[in-house]
Formats: structure tokens, sequence, C-alpha cells
């Protein structure tokens, strides 16, 4: 698997910890193999934490209509979390422009959970959105584990924060956890110093009459 690194924050066991100050609205990269707890976090955080919005392309059908609903959240100043396996760099690429574009903080949480762990979790779902259940889920899984490649300090990708996160031994996501975890991220070393602030977007980012986002991203 891929190596650690020091630079990122880690959640090896529980730890104190006090609840995270309100912050200003930001977005949020959720980055994870399918079944590592991505959406139990991501619908978690909504319930919970007021202002919040969540962006998951399994309820959304595309990435498209993903940005599309993330520009509108921001656009009413909501922080908003994106719920998908965000594999490589250039997944990742769309929403730090996004993020770019806003001038707000865009931070990252990897969750940890192996591969076996996943399988075990995908092979006991039902009536997921996208059919990732079963042997089919599994399949799909073994070509994520492939291609899977998360963000590294000594390369952020322009994230302010990154969290590499550990499953946690309970399996319900409490209001608890949240906190922690939250709080985890705000503790983590900043990554990039006035990123946002200093380097605007390559790209140009428009709106068509739909409201559809024209942000070029490869598929």
């Amino acid at each position: 698997m891929h190596t650690l690194h020091k630079q990122c924050f880690f959640l090896f066991q529980p730890i104190p910890f006090s609840k995270p100050k309100i912050m200003s609205n930001r977005m949020l990269v959720l980055v994870g193999l399918p079944g590592s707890g991505k959406s139990t976090i991501s619908n978690q955080l909504v319930k919970c934490k007021k202002g919040w919005e969540r962006v998951n392309q399994d309820d959304m059908k595309s990435r498209k209509a993903c940005e599309m609903y993330t520009k509108k959240f921001l656009d009413k100043k909501q922080s908003v979390v994106i719920d998908r396996c965000n594999f490589d760099r250039e997944q990742r690429k769309t929403w730090v422009d996004l993020a770019v574009h806003y001038k707000i903080p865009v931070d990252c949480i990897v969750l940890t959970t192996d591969q076996q762990a996943c399988g075990d979790r995908i092979k006991i779902r039902q009536d997921h959105p996208t059919g990732v259940s079963g042997n089919r889920g599994i399949g799909i899984l073994r070509r994520f584990v492939n291609t899977y490649h998360p963000p590294t300090a000594e390369n952020p990708e322009g994230f302010s924060r990154i969290l590499y996160l550990n499953p946690s031994p309970n399996e319900e996501c409490t209001e608890e956890r949240i906190d922690e975890i939250l709080s985890l991220l705000e503790a983590s070393p900043s990554l990039v110093e006035e990123y946002v602030n200093n380097h605007p977007p390559k790209q140009k980012i428009t709106t068509d009459e739909e409201g559809w986002s024209t942000i070029p991203t490869k598929e």
C-alpha cells in the first residue's frame, strides 16, 4: 500500500479532543476506496453540523451534476463535503480548482480502510445506488485499487490540510466521532499557506444557461 507521510496527520487510536471551532465556509474532499466509509462520515457530518451540504456522485449520477451543486452550495456560503472516491490527482483537481475560484480553504480526508475491510462491507451491502455491492462490487473495488493514488504532504495538490483517518472500532458514526474528526483536521499541519489567495485558478470557470459548470476536466 502507500507510504505514510509524517507531515500528514494520522489517527491510530482514540485521543482526547475538544469540540472544533466554528470554521468559515470551506470544502472538504473525501478520498478513499469504495466501502471505506466516506458516505457514513459525510451523511453524519451534514446531519449534525449546520452549514454543511453533501455532494455525492452515486446520488447525483454524474460529476457534472456534482460540480453544479457544489457551485450552488458555495454561492450560498455553505460548506461542502465531496463524497466521491476521488482516486487520483486529476479527479481531485476539479474540486481544488473550484475552491480556489471561490477563495475558500479546501481540506482532504483520506480514509485508510484497507481492501479487505472494504470488500467485507461491499459484500453485505444492499440497494447501493450504483450497484457497488456483492460480487460485482468486489470487481469494481479491485479496479479502483489498481488506480488509487491518494494525495501526500510532499505533493498536497493545493489542499490546505490532509488528514489520514484510520477506521473507528465503533461501526456507528456518532456526532462525537464527527467532532473528533473535525478536531483532528483542524489540528493537522497547514500544508499550503495562503494558497487560495495567492494562486488564481489556471482555467476560467463559467456557467452555461442551465447552470452547469464548464471547468475543463479530463474523464
